[in-house]
Order: C-alpha cells, then structure tokens, then sequence
C-alpha cells in the first residue's frame, strides 16, 4: 500500500517541477514601465514637479516631454531645443521603482512653454516599447523669470529671462542678500509678447541673491534665487569673462538617445526571455520519469 502512494505522490511532485521549468519565461513578459505625477494636475512654469513610477524591463528610464510647439517625437525634459527623440535619463532603484524632480525653473528654452497641457512619456532607454505616459497642465504665471546660469562666479555675464503673461509694459528687477540689502534695481519692459530679457556682469562677492520682479499692474512680485560662487580657476581673470559668452548651463544631466548612456554600462533586461533548449529538454526527460512511474504504480496495484 505504501508503494502504491508513494508512486501517486511523486509524479505529481515531478508535474510540479516540470510546470516551474516552462512557466518560468512567461513570467518575463509582464516587464512594463509606469508614471505617475504626484499633484492635483496642474502647476505654475517654474514651480516643482516629481514624478515617479516603475520600469520593471531595464535599469534606466528616460523621460520625454511632448506638447504644443515641441516635436511630436518629444524632446528631454530640460531642453525644449534638445534633438527630437531624445530625453533625460533616470535611474532605476534595485526594487524598480524610479524618482525624478523636475526642477521647470531650470529648463533650457523654457520661452517655449505656454499655458497648456502637456505628456510627459517614461519609456525603457534598452527597450523604448515598454512606455506609459501621464499629462499635466502647464501654466504661465504672471510674473516669471529664470536666471541663466543661475550660479556663476564674480565677473560672469548672467541673463534674466521673464514673462509677463499681462504684456506689462513697466517691469522693475531689484536683487537683495539674504539681510535684505539692495544691490542692484534694474527697469526694463516687456514686449507684446510678454517676454523680456536683461542681462549684466555679476559684480557682488560670493553668496546667495534674491532676483525680485514686480510691476505697478501686477499685485504680487515673483521671486527667484541666484547664488554666486567663490572662483573654481585661480589662474582665471575676470576679463576673460566680460565677453558676456560664457556657456548657458541648466545644471541639469544632458539629454541622452535611446541608443546609448554615460558609463557604468547598462545591463538591460529583456522584455521576454526566449525558451532555453535545456529547459525544453528537462521538461522532456522529466515527462518521461513521470510516465514510466505512473506505469509502475499501475502494476504495483
């Protein structure tokens, strides 16, 4: 009798075995990636966005932002004027789960933005197949300026890029320290557009600064912040900067392609896993243990 069982309880241990080896590639093919925006839907241009999600098919994520007046195949997150197809690079945790702060202050071409909606597509950089999308509506301020750069050293040529969504004509710029000490008051106007431009040499010691906008038709000012930062070259002279040509730069990563990324190398996972020959032939020998079992426990009873 105790033969009988044992026959019955091992091929169905061996069934078991043989329905881990072939199901196991198929669990493979539920790599996705997700998105998901973390606010009421909508925001300022200029304020904080984050954004996270899952990307189960590889270990890096890219992100790109497509809307009215972009590329309809998008463009990285922080360069409205970055190559068509290209977007921003996000690590994945060991868990999968990925994090990115849009810091919209900082985008390059931000002049290009306006009041509207907006996707922002996470794909996978090894396989851009695997994609998920949200939207979030954009808005202009009626008072908004980037400063760009917007940490230099003493010397360098910074430039004040603003809207004003009303077409102020009268705009007055004014920059502060943290005690409140006025270093410089700037007047300039906005075009019919909206938009103004006003640059300068930086000429206060290293330190933190206030850049405030305001306008008699507007009732609350935009503030923004500039740091300026003791010399990174000691050999540098400060002439060499007045030429006013020094590199915008948004501190922001530089928009990669799907086709390649920064070392360390990326080690992609693939979408589906291709049935392995050995699996195939366990699975067949494994059959074959069962079957010759089952006969036995048949003439054992």
């Amino acid at each position: 009798m105790g033969t009988i069982h044992l026959c019955r309880i091992i091929p169905l241990l061996l069934l078991v075995v043989a329905a881990a080896f072939c199901l196991q590639p198929v669990l493979a093919l539920n790599n996705s990636v997700s998105i998901t925006y973390r606010g009421s839907g909508g925001s300022y241009i200029g304020d904080t966005v984050i954004f996270d999600g899952y990307n189960l098919a590889g270990n890096v994520t890219v992100l790109r932002l497509t809307g009215p007046g972009l590329p309809a195949g998008g463009v990285p997150v922080y360069d409205l004027n970055g190559k068509e197809g290209t977007g921003n690079p996000v690590d994945v945790n060991s868990d999968g789960s990925w994090r990115f702060v849009w810091y919209t202050s900082s985008i390059a071409g931000i002049e290009k933005m306006q009041t509207a909606r907006y996707y922002i597509t996470a794909l996978d950089l090894g396989d851009p197949t695997q994609s998920s999308s949200t939207s979030i509506m954009m808005k202009k301020p009626d008072f908004y300026i980037v400063v760009s750069p917007n940490r230099l050293e003493t010397g360098d040529y910074v430039q004040l890029l603003g809207t004003a969504e009303r077409g102020n004509p009268a705009i007055r710029i004014q920059i502060t320290d943290g005690t409140g000490k006025v270093f410089h008051i700037y007047d300039t106007s906005a075009g019919a557009t909206g938009y103004f431009n006003y640059g300068f040499h930086v000429d206060m010691p290293p330190g933190d600064y206030t850049v405030t906008i305001s306008s008699p038709s507007v009732i609350s000012p935009y503030s923004t912040t500039l740091s300026v930062i003791p010399p990174q070259n000691p050999s540098s002279s400060l002439t060499a900067n007045q030429s006013g040509t020094s590199p915008v730069s948004t501190g922001q990563e530089p928009p990669v392609t799907t086709a390649s990324v920064p070392s360390p190398p990326i080690i992609k996972i693939p979408a589906s896993l291709p049935l392995s020959p050995v699996t195939t032939l366990s699975g067949l020998i494994i059959a074959g243990i069962v079957v010759i079992f089952l006969l036995s426990g048949r003439k054992n009873a």
